[in-house]
């Protein structure tokens, strides 16, 4: 995964409306919530550990990466396995926090991760064309956990987090 996000730095940085994502907070977010309290937090991860329990870790491959208009994110592919995680995240979620609270489910979920998020209004094309000829070889890795955290941002600059909880898939999951 760094190689592919390596692959892509020239050509991000040629952007100056891009902030690109670093690489130690690349991640995919399955889910926001919105603020929630300590004992909360905590419900949600003792309600997600069963609910990951019968999800074995699984494969996934990342790419191509896209021009969107808020910024630059590669898919996550297959789509069904990493869709199985987040509804299986959210009905837990929504039985902690209630449906009322969380944000409205999507008809379909569409897994991605962002490489960069766009701080100005901007004109993709010419970024969608390069993508497009560049095209590193897409990244294999193995999903083992969901990770509950704290999410702090500075409008699209820099994300940053606190871990809450580590939410293993499989059979362990339940024990923890």
């Amino acid at each position: 995964m760094h190689d592919f996000v390596r692959r892509h730095a020239d050509l991000l940085s040629q952007h100056p409306e891009l902030s690109p994502v670093p690489v130690e907070w690349l991640h995919a977010t399955l889910q926001s919530v919105g603020p929630l309290t300590a004992e909360a937090a905590a419900a949600v991860a003792d309600a997600a550990r069963p609910a990951l329990a019968g999800i074995e870790p699984f494969e996934i491959e990342i790419g191509p990466a896209q021009a969107i208009h808020n910024g630059v994110v590669p898919a996550i592919y297959p789509e069904e396995r990493i869709s199985e995680l987040y509804w299986a995240l959210r009905r837990a979620t929504e039985d902690v926090v209630g449906v009322d609270t969380m944000p409205k489910a999507p008809e379909r979920f569409w897994p991605h991760l962002s490489l960069a998020y766009s701080g100005a209004q901007w004109d993709h094309d010419d970024l969608t064309r390069a993508l497009v000829k560049l095209r590193p070889p897409r990244p294999r890795m193995t999903v083992t956990r969901a990770v509950l955290v704290d999410q702090e941002q500075t409008w699209r600059e820099r994300y940053t987090w606190t871990v809450i909880a580590e939410v293993p898939l499989g059979a362990g999951g339940a024990q923890a």
